[in-house]
């Protein structure tokens, strides 16, 4: 029988937190860390997340704080708040542990976990890529996923703004329940 999956929240630590169960591991076990807003959880994420994992034992992952993300993307952004993402990015069977940052790149976050491998999904080059430099100076390997076609957070955000503007999908009855306070389906 398998064992059950851990809940998201237990995978959700603080550096220090991650830095203890990191020594704990055996000498050999290799270490992906990667990182993102994951502002609107995609495929395109889960896709380079599962890679990620693929490369290593451990799949360690970084989200940028509110802060951080309104930075990087702008005003009105992030749309859900750090925590949450960070429990939805914790609740994908890939993914070991994540951790709340504050800084605009992960440069720091690769220097504290060492890992043996950085992951970056998107459309990164190494050339311009700010973790490149801190991942060489720790000895890790780093590997580039390429986007997925339409995927990107932003792309999705501004498809669902213009649905919306647009009018698609008023006066039309949902084909999903909603649920009702208590959790049980009502029909919309």
């Amino acid at each position: 029988m398998n064992a059950a999956p851990r809940a998201a929240a237990t995978k959700v630590v603080d550096l220090a937190t991650l830095r203890r169960h990191l020594d704990a591991l055996p000498p050999a076990a290799q270490v992906v860390l990667t990182n993102g807003c994951f502002d609107w959880l995609h495929v395109g994420h889960l896709r380079t997340l599962e890679h990620a994992r693929s490369l290593g034992d451990v799949l360690v992952v970084g989200v940028n704080d509110d802060a951080s993300v309104r930075r990087l993307k702008g005003p009105g952004r992030p749309v859900v708040p750090a925590r949450q993402r960070a429990l939805l990015v914790a609740a994908l069977e890939c993914v070991d542990w994540v951790v709340v940052f504050a800084e605009d790149t992960a440069a720091g976050l690769v220097r504290a976990v060492r890992p043996q491998w950085y992951v970056k999904g998107g459309d990164y080059r190494l050339e311009t890529l700010p973790e490149a430099e801190p991942a060489r100076q720790v000895g890790a390997r780093v590997v580039l996923v390429p986007p997925e076609p339409g995927l990107s957070t932003t792309g999705l955000l501004a498809r669902a703004l213009a649905q919306g503007a647009a009018g698609e999908g008023r006066g039309r009855a949902s084909p999903h329940p909603v649920p009702q306070a208590d959790g049980s389906p009502q029909e919309a």
